[in-house]
């Protein structure tokens, strides 16, 4: 940002004080506004691309999430490539949870319930979520059976502040039926784009009126 100076009638180079506190202010702004972004960022609690596996079994996969620390919960993801899940179904510390919004499709394998209303976890809360694929009929002389997606995992990011403790499956921690996003709570204090942009477009329109006012008051 350019920084306008001209001379008083005493012939001394003055910049108005004004300037430069609206030139501070509009910085600070936009130092506020990129930290809050940073803090609403959603986290993927498990990451890395993954191979698909599908487990062909009656029972009801469930996947466990203990929450480390206070996060918003703000989706839910079931792994289902094909969107072919029969049930896709969510609990907190043992309650099922209710959702009327539709679940999305499959994007990278996952199909993502995005929270209407997001929710805050505490410590020690444990999130689980339970699928259940179509029911296939395997070559003879296996009997038919429900298959179940699960997809393979790389690594939990630690900025979620949730340990996975896997399925209930023989597939071990590194594969899963769904995943969570979440986000710190200090993201509430994040400023909306609109209102960033127009203080900025405000702090502009001060700068130029207070340079304009001492270019005459020096003339």
């Amino acid at each position: 940002m350019r920084t306008y100076a001209f001379k008083c009638p005493k012939g001394k180079v003055y910049m108005s004080h004004l300037s430069k506190r609206l030139v501070g202010i509009a910085a600070s702004t936009a130092l506020l506004s990129l930290v809050s972004a940073a803090a609403n960022a959603q986290i993927d609690v498990l990451t890395g691309p993954g191979t698909y596996y599908g487990f062909e079994n009656d029972q009801t996969v469930i996947a466990t999430y203990t929450f480390n620390r206070s996060m918003i919960l703000n989706s839910v993801g079931f792994v289902d490539p094909l969107n072919e899940n029969l049930s896709m179904k969510y609990f907190i510390n043992g309650a099922e949870q209710s959702y009327s919004n539709s679940v999305s499709s499959a994007v990278g394998g996952v199909r993502w319930l995005t929270l209407s209303s997001p929710i805050t976890l505490q410590e020690n809360d444990v999130l689980t979520v339970s699928t259940l694929g179509i029911r296939v009929q395997p070559p003879p002389p296996r009997p038919a059976t429900n298959r179940t997606y699960l997809r393979a995992f790389s690594s939990t990011n630690a900025s979620a502040y949730v340990t996975f403790g896997g399925t209930n499956t023989s597939q071990g921690t590194g594969w899963s039926n769904s995943n969570l996003r979440v986000s710190n709570p200090s993201a509430n204090v994040a400023p909306e784009p609109g209102s960033f942009a127009l203080a900025l477009t405000g702090g502009a329109a001060l700068l130029g009126i207070c340079y304009r006012r001492r270019r005459c008051n020096a003339g």
